[in-house]
C-alpha cells in the first residue's frame, strides 16, 4: 500500500512542479480562461497530495507506535524436574533420569515428617532426605583432632528455618585419627561446625521442634586406603554427578 501511495505522490509532485513551471512560463500569454482552469487544476493536486501525504503520515505513525513482538519465556534447563515432598513442605529440583523414591516416614517429632531417596538411572542411591527429625548433637572430644577438609560451601537462603538458623550446602571430608576410615559427604547444614570435633553433623533445622537431613556419601563401603579415598573425595568435585547433586542439594526450598 505504500509503494502505491509513493507512486502517487511522485506523480503528484510531478503535476505540481509541472504546473507551476508551465503556469509561471505562460500565465501571460493565455487567456484568462485557461488560466482560470490550470488554477482550478494546481488547486486539486495540492489537495490530492497534501490528502496522500496525510495518509502515508498516518501509516508511518502506526507503524512506529506498533508494540514490539512479545518474546516466550525460557526455561534455563526445562529437563530438570521438580519435586514436592508428600506432605507439601519441601521442594527440589533432579535431573532427568534421576528417580524419587518415597519411603516410610524416619521421623521422631510427633508432628511427622517425610523420607525418600534420590536414585540414579542404575537404581544407586544418590542422596537422602529425612524431615521430622529430633536430634541433640553431644559428643566426647577426641584425644587426637581429624583431619577435617571443606571442599565447597555454598548458602542456601531459599531454605527458611523456624529457628533461625543460617543454612548451606557443603561437601566436606573427615578423616579421624586412628584406624578409622575417612568419611565424605554431600550435605544441607545448619550454621558453622567448627572442624569435625563430633564427626559430619549432617542434619539442618526446619521447624521450631525438629530438622531434617538431605545429604549422601561419595563412595560408600569403599576399601580403597585412607590416603586413596580422600584423594578420589578431592577430585569427585571435578565430575558431572557431583555438580548435579549439588544443584539439587542446593535447590531445596520451602514449598508452602
Amino acid at each position: 500500500m505504500l509503494r502505491t501511495l509513493c507512486a502517487h505522490l511522485r506523480a503528484a509532485s510531478s503535476i505540481v512542479c509541472t504546473r507551476t513551471f508551465r503556469g509561471a512560463d505562460v500565465e501571460y500569454r493565455n487567456t484568462a480562461r485557461n488560466s482560470t482552469a490550470r488554477k482550478a487544476m494546481d488547486r486539486n493536486s495540492f489537495a490530492r497530495f497534501g490528502g496522500l501525504l496525510a495518509a502515508v503520515v498516518f501509516l508511518t505513525s502506526i507503524s512506529s507506535c506498533a508494540a514490539p513482538p512479545r518474546q516466550a519465556p525460557t526455561s534455563p534447563d526445562p529437563q530438570w524436574s521438580s519435586y514436592t515432598t508428600t506432605d507439601g513442605s519441601l521442594a527440589f529440583e533432579h535431573p532427568p533420569g534421576w528417580e524419587v523414591l518415597e519411603l516410610p516416614a524416619r521421623a521422631n517429632d510427633p508432628a511427622g515428617g517425610v523420607s525418600l531417596e534420590v536414585l540414579d538411572g542404575g537404581g544407586r542411591v544418590l542422596a537422602q532426605l529425612d524431615t521430622g527429625i529430633i536430634t541433640d548433637l553431644s559428643c566426647t572430644k577426641p584425644a587426637q583432632p581429624p583431619a577435617y577438609v571443606e571442599y565447597e560451601s555454598v548458602p542456601m537462603p531459599e531454605l527458611d528455618s523456624q529457628q533461625g538458623s543460617e543454612q548451606r550446602f557443603v561437601y566436606r571430608s573427615l578423616a579421624p585419627s586412628g584406624s578409622r576410615n575417612a568419611q565424605a559427604t554431600y550435605a544441607v547444614v545448619s550454621g558453622q561446625q567448627q572442624g569435625g570435633q563430633c564427626g559430619l553433623f549432617d542434619f539442618f533445622t526446619l521447624t521450631e521442634s525438629s530438622g531434617g537431613r538431605f545429604a549422601g556419601e561419595y563412595a560408600p563401603g569403599s576399601d580403597a586406603s585412607r590416603e586413596d579415598y580422600l584423594e578420589g573425595a578431592a577430585r569427585y568435585r571435578d565430575t558431572q554427578e557431583y555438580r548435579d547433586l549439588r544443584r539439587m542439594l542446593t535447590s531445596l526450598r520451602n514449598a508452602e
